[in-house]
């Protein structure tokens, strides 16, 4: 129970730092653009420790959950309203108010802003971390030639023979198969590939076929019919199959494309032979590959690994709000999670990663929170009034007509705002009462 609760706390206290962050954004901003802060708190609720800097408060408050950054504006906005104005005279200096429509929407745009940022860097620094990863020899085979495996992927490259090893493609070396498959060209202009043949070197141009939204080459892993993590004990890690049914195989393809559930497997352990005979074609054994800790970039391309992963979870984010909006409930209720649920899923699964290495740790953690960062950026970006995008379309309209709200209306705003906010509020915890009340 204890660690439970240790776990929840770490994710509880990483979403908080996410905000704050979020509000440090808009901080930086407003005193960019010459408007005082108030208050910079870390939490929420009654503060705890507080010193005063030249024109602001720095808070630490009770509610280790996010934070809050409070500008100058309040005596305005309340003068405003006590006198029934139409719009507001700025007394004071360093005002929100006194600012032009246009340097407020900057001011609220730095907090989307600056948690995409943070998503960016997070993902960036984790690309260098070495992680352990499969790793096969750049061993590859077409596909057209073992159709009763691939039957629905008649992708034909006549000049790939199986067991070719690939070196380089479009000039860049390749270190295993997983590096080959990811530095295939994604579009129809295909990939130019030096190959390795019986000791020969050959260049072969290959040209991918779209099918189902995606570039498809038709190449598939050439790899040794040696087994790994055996459940049978007569089985042990290392045979290596040479036969099937009398039949000579020299790759993993080779076993499937036998036909028939009863299969009598000729093993080879320390160059002796024997038999393993079985009735199910699902074997109690995985296939040996190698595991290196790799880092997933290295150079510039770790700037480019950032800021594409960011991209990705930027439009995997918008596209599940989108079903959500369209009211395809079930396919976004997959994806979201309340608050309390989420802080569980940081900590469990980011604790379970330590487990492994600080490199597994680090790493996970790191694309967990660049995603709430994402969801943090693209929530605070709707148009609801007490929300940045909402904000920030006050302030468009403003800078349209080239003149402000009339303060009751900014208020009435303001006020319709905070209810949104408050059934949003209630909408996510209800999500966490049925994740840990009412499960299926």
């Amino acid at each position: 129970m204890l660690m439970h609760l240790l776990r929840f706390i770490l994710g509880f206290l990483l979403i908080g730092l996410v905000v704050f962050i979020h509000e440090l954004g808009h901080f930086f901003a407003a005193r960019l653009l010459k408007v005082d802060v108030e208050v910079l708190s870390y939490g929420m609720g009654p503060k705890v420790i507080a010193f005063q800097g030249k024109n602001t408060e720095f808070r630490i408050s009770a509610l280790p959950f996010g934070g809050y950054c409070r500008m100058k504006g309040s005596i305005d906005l309340s003068k405003a309203l006590s006198d029934d104005k139409r719009s507001m005279d700025i007394s004071e200096a360093g005002s929100y108010f006194s600012s032009s429509p246009l340097r407020r929407l900057l001011i609220y745009f730095a907090g989307p802003l600056t948690n995409f940022i943070l998503a960016f860097l997070l993902l960036s620094f984790s690309a260098v971390l070495p992680v352990a990863r499969i790793s096969n020899e750049a061993l590859i085979a077409p596909t057209y030639l073992y159709a009763k495996v691939f039957p629905n992927l008649n992708v034909v490259q006549d000049k790939i023979l199986p067991g070719d090893k690939v070196l380089m493609v479009d000039g860049a070396e390749v270190k295993d198969y997983q590096d080959f498959v990811s530095k295939l060209s994604k579009s129809s202009s295909g990939s130019d590939l030096v190959i390795s043949r019986n000791g020969e070197k050959h260049v072969v141009h290959v040209t991918p076929e779209y099918i189902d939204g995606n570039y498809v080459y038709g190449l598939t892993l050439y790899q040794k019919p040696i087994i790994s993590n055996p459940s049978d004990p007569q089985l042990e890690e290392g045979d290596e199959i040479i036969k099937v049914n009398g039949q000579d195989v020299s790759c993993t393809l080779d076993v499937f494309m036998i036909d028939g559930n009863e299969l009598t497997l000729t093993m080879k352990r320390d160059e002796k032979e024997f038999l393993y005979k079985t009735n199910d074609r699902t074997f109690p054994f995985a296939w040996k590959s190698d595991l290196k800790r790799l880092p997933d970039a290295s150079g510039i391309a770790i700037f480019s690994y950032g800021i594409d992963n960011a991209c990705n979870y930027f439009i995997t984010t918008l596209e599940t709000l989108g079903a959500l909006i369209c009211f395809n409930v079930d396919d976004a209720r997959m994806v979201i999670t309340g608050p309390v649920k989420a802080a569980q899923n940081i900590g469990n699964i980011s604790m379970l990663a330590f487990t492994y290495s600080a490199n597994d740790g680090i790493r996970t953690m790191f694309h967990l929170l660049a995603v709430v960062s994402i969801s943090l950026c693209i929530g605070n970006i709707l148009p609801i009034p007490t929300f940045d995008g909402g904000q920030m379309l006050i302030n468009a309209a403003e800078i349209i007509k080239r003149g402000n709200l009339k303060p009751k209306t900014y208020v009435c705003l303001q006020i319709f705002g905070m209810l949104m906010a408050v059934l949003i509020m209630v909408m996510m915890y209800s999500l966490d009462i049925k994740a840990f009340f009412f499960r299926a």
